[in-house]
């Protein structure tokens, strides 16, 4: 039952992230970044500026009207990346002086925040959509779709060794190349 249970809060979750980040039209950096570093401003700076160039380049894919700009600059408003609150974040220290339970309860606070955010943001983009022409959601449609491969296929360099299904283990009974 737990194990199910889990499944289902991880494929909601899973959802949700991937419907919210059409917003953006670009990758929301981790907290700490890629590499476990908080990003520089000079980081978040670049991310705002190609976030920004993103929603210009939608804006004009979809073709916004005037009676359709104020929708559209309240679904830019109500999108926007998750706020980081470095002060709300136990430090490491912290963390290894929590026991188990405490930990766990710990991230679970998290994940139910992001997971509330990542909800509002879905209501904002399905309310946005609502309002858009047939024509306009196929174009809304299609880029979204183009946002999640190549966010996926970002997600897949970021791993570490290559993806299921890419190359198969090297075979434990072969000599090792020389």
């Amino acid at each position: 039952m737990f194990k199910l249970k889990t499944r289902i809060l991880a494929g909601i979750a899973a959802v949700s992230i991937s419907a919210v980040t059409v917003a953006a039209f670009a990758q929301v950096p981790s907290p700490e970044g890629p590499h476990g570093r908080v990003p520089s401003a000079e980081q978040i700076a670049r991310f705002e500026q190609m976030r920004a160039k993103r929603q210009a380049e939608l804006h004009d894919k979809l073709k916004i009207t005037a009676s359709q700009e104020a929708a559209w600059k309240l679904f830019l408003d109500k999108t926007k990346p998750a706020p980081f609150d470095q002060a709300a974040r136990p430090s490491k220290e912290e963390f290894a002086r929590m026991t188990t339970p405490e930990r766990l309860d710990k991230k679970l606070e998290f994940m139910r925040k992001r997971e509330a955010f990542a909800e509002q943001r879905v209501a904002a983009t399905k309310e946005f959509y609502a309002g858009l022409s047939p024509e306009q959601q196929k174009t809304f449609d299609a880029e979204f779709a183009k946002m999640e491969r190549h966010r996926f296929e970002h997600m897949r360099h970021d791993r570490k060794g290559p993806p299921h299904g890419d190359k198969p283990a090297p075979d434990a009974s072969a000599p090792a190349a020389k």
